[in-house]
Formats: structure tokens, C-alpha cells, sequence
């Protein structure tokens, strides 16, 4: 099932079912364990579309791009893929021309497995940086990962998959949704890893997602980016942008049916629902993370400007730790978007800070609060959801930031990381 979360309600049309990756018709997938993670954990995962289909894709745009990531954005038929081949426990990452050339073997390998062209395979990787791939096990588990996959039709492959692609993860992101247009029904499948390493411009996450309507190439790429920006793009556990993040989307029309204009809308409506349940879930599974906070920046004076503000805040170590503390120190916010305004921009500064449904910032001072008001804001603090507000007195653009809390834990778990 989807992960939950009253900040991703699902759309009236929609609903949760099982499978997976391979709820949608004609989607095989396999997880299996080849050896780069350890105690024979799963770690090499492969979805197949079982006909043609159309694809689109997004990636890091950081400028230290893995070696799977520069392979497929640059040589891969990212418009009419057909399957994938993903590895954890390795990032294949600033590994130089023989990272390129592992992925390619890799890409390579999976495509003669499943007879595929191997511009219509694409290739994942997830893990430690400047690590060479142990290709050594790598190549025997894609043999083992592809012959797994004609009985891969089922939940239980998909959720191998699932688990195959974790790193640090406490728990796999993952779902399927069935979705009730006009034309008929079709399904939407989802697997998803991220926890750490996590900035909106996407984060060290990978995300793949099935369907079976028939839907245009076009116009799959613009539903597909449109869930994105308005999701993993507008996530941060810690401010850092990862080597590797990809999304990858495949539409084969294995249902035969072919939405409409209000089809597409609902389809596009549930799509935007399930990243945004996929990347809150990576917020809420941020690396020590104990709590999830949605932060709206209104009163801007352009959307640009509004966004800088609401990640200036939701990065702000001082922010963070206050929530962790439970504590509603407004002061830090303050700080924090001043920061983010800068001189210029002091006639912008909040009119209003609300925690929740409780303002304790009116005209930039503090609002008089009453005992029940207290007391509804010490509730508040210790929501695993919290909800807040910024008004600036600006024009009246507006921008959305998920974030995590900062704790012990993530300084721990980051510092051990690689030992």
C-alpha cells in the first residue's frame, strides 16, 4: 500500500490496491541478492515491460552524476524505454571511464537477457560514492534478477524489488493505485528508496513508476514532470543533492484503455498523489527523522523568491533541531527568512507565523497567546505532521517545502556511514 499522510490525500477517483510495480498489466519485475550488500540482503532489482511502451525520466542535475545516470540521460532511448536494472549498496559514482563502462556492461548484459535493444534499457544505481562496481557479482546477479522474471508477474516480485533497491532505508516506499476514468480503469504502480541525502532538485532517491493506459509520449512525460516538481522537488531532509537520483515512468496501454481529457486528468491527479505520499515518505523516513513538516511561504513577491525563502528555512540546522526539540521557537524562523531576504527585503518580513491552526506571529511580533492556545501549540510540537504558514508582506506568490527534523540519529547513522 501507498504510504499515508494527510499532506497527499488521494483524489475521490482513486484508490489503493496491492502489486505493486506490477499492478499495472504487462509489468514483470524481480529483486534478488547478488552480493555487493551484505547477509544476503537484496540488491539488484529488474522491471521489464512485457510490450513497447512509452517512457520519461528525470535526473540529478548535480554536476557529479553517477556513471548510470550519464549513461542512460545521454545514450538511453529515454522516451520508449522498457525496462530497468537497478543495484544498491554501490552508487557506481566520480568512478571515472570504468564506472561508464560498468554501467554499460550492465545496461548491456540486461538487455541480452531480455532480447531487448539496449537503448531501451535503463540503468540505476544506489549506494556508497567513489566505490568501483563488484562486477564480479553484479554481472551473475543480472542472469539470476532476469530469470527470475517470468514468474515476476505477482506482489510478491514486486516487493522484492522494492527491497532490493533500499540503502539506509527503514522501509520500503511503495504502492499501487487504480484509477476510475470515463474510458474504464487502469492501475499505476510505484517503488521508490530515499532517506538521506535528500534536497528538493530531487535527492539520493530513485523512483519508478508503472501504467497501463494508453497514453501519448508527450503527454506521459508532461504528467510524469509535473508530479515531480510538485513532489520530490519540493522535499529536504538535509540540503544535499545526490549523484543519482533518477525517476523513471513507463506507459505501456496493456489495459487498452485510452483516456480522454477528463480521463488524463484524473489520471494526472492520481499521479501527483502517489509522488507526493513516495516523497513525504522519504521526509518521514529522513535518516533519524521523528517528524514531517509541510511549510507554505505566502506574500512573496515571485514564485522564485517565495521557494529561496521556504528552503532557506526548512534547511536551517537551527530550524530543524527546534522541532526535534519539540519546541516552536519562532525566533529561528525569523532568523532564517531574514537570512533569506536579505537588507533589501526587510519590508517583506512576515506579517503572520502559524503553527497549524495557532498564529504566534502577527505584524512581526509575538501574538499574545492564551493558556489554551499553549497548550494547543505543546500538541502541535509533538504531531508526527505539522503544518506551517509564513505570510510575507510581499505581493502574494506562494511555494510549498516538505521537511524533516534533525536529530541525533542522522549524525550518527552519517557518520558511520561507510565504516
Amino acid at each position: 500500500m501507498l504510504p499515508i499522510s494527510r499532506f497527499a490525500p488521494l483524489p475521490q477517483h482513486a484508490r489503493s490496491v496491492g502489486g505493486g510495480l506490477t499492478a499495472p498489466k504487462g509489468f514483470l519485475a524481480a529483486g534478488v541478492a547478488s552480493g555487493v550488500k551484505k547477509r544476503g540482503k537484496l540488491d539488484l532489482g529488474l522491471v521489464l515491460s512485457e510490450q513497447p511502451a512509452v517512457s520519461a525520466a528525470t535526473f540529478t542535475s548535480n554536476a557529479a552524476a553517477a556513471a548510470p545516470v550519464r549513461l542512460t540521460r545521454e545514450t538511453s532511448d529515454c522516451g520508449h524505454l522498457r525496462a530497468v536494472v537497478v543495484n544498491a549498496g554501490n552508487a557506481n559514482a566520480c568512478t571515472g571511464k570504468q564506472g561508464l563502462a560498468d554501467a554499460a556492461r550492465m545496461r548491456l548484459l540486461t538487455a541480452n537477457h531480455l532480447r531487448l535493444p539496449v537503448e531501451q534499457v535503463a540503468v540505476c544505481s544506489t549506494g556508497l560514492i567513489g566505490v568501483h562496481l563488484p562486477m564480479e557479482k553484479i554481472e551473475p546477479g543480472i542472469g539470476a534478477a532476469a530469470a527470475a522474471l517470468p514468474a515476476g508477474g505477482d506482489a510478491k516480485a514486486s516487493e522484492h524489488f522494492s527491497a532490493a533497491i533500499r540503502t539506509t532505508d527503514k522501509h520500503a516506499k511503495k504502492g499501487a493505485l487504480e484509477v476510475v476514468m470515463p474510458e474504464g480503469k487502469v492501475k499505476l504502480g510505484f517503488a521508490a528508496k530515499g532517506c538521506g541525502m535528500i534536497s528538493p532538485n530531487m535527492a539520493t532517491m530513485l523512483c519508478f513508476v508503472t501504467c497501463d493506459a494508453v497514453v501519448d509520449g508527450a503527454v506521459w512525460t508532461e504528467l510524469l514532470h509535473g508530479a515531480v516538481d510538485a513532489s520530490f522537488n519540493r522535499i529536504t531532509v538535509d540540503g544535499q543533492e545526490s549523484t543519482n537520483d533518477t525517476v523513471l515512468g513507463l506507459c505501456n496501454g496493456a489495459s487498452g484503455v485510452k483516456p480522454g481529457e477528463e480521463g488524463l486528468a484524473r489520471l494526472g491527479q492520481a499521479l501527483d498523489a502517489a509522488l507526493l505520499a513516495l516523497a513525504l515518505s522519504i521526509v518521514a523516513d529522513g535518516e533519524g527523522s521523528t517528524r514531517t513538516m509541510k511549510l507554505t511561504i505566502t506574500g512573496a513577491k515571485d514564485e522564485g523568491r517565495a521557494e529561496a525563502v521556504a528552503r532557506a528555512v526548512a534547511n536551517s540546522p537551527l530550524v530543524k533541531t527546534a522541532f526535534y526539540g519539540r519546541d516552536p521557537n519562532w525566533g529561528r524562523i525569523m532568523q532564517a527568512l531574514g537570512q533569506a531576504l536579505g537588507r533589501d527585503g526587510h519590508e517583506h518580513l512576515p506579517a503572520c507565523i502559524s503553527y497549524e491552526d495557532v498564529v504566534i506571529v502577527e505584524k512581526g511580533q509575538p501574538a499574545a497567546l492564551g493558556e489554551a492556545q499553549q497548550g494547543r501549540l505543546a500538541e502541535i510540537m509533538h504531531q508526527p505532521e505539522i503544518d506551517l504558514t509564513v505570510a510575507l508582506n510581499g505581493p502574494g506568490a506562494e511555494a510549498t517545502i516538505y521537511f524533516s527534523d534533525l536529530t541525533h540519529d542522522y549524525v550518527t547513522l552519517n557518520a558511520e556511514y561507510s565504516t
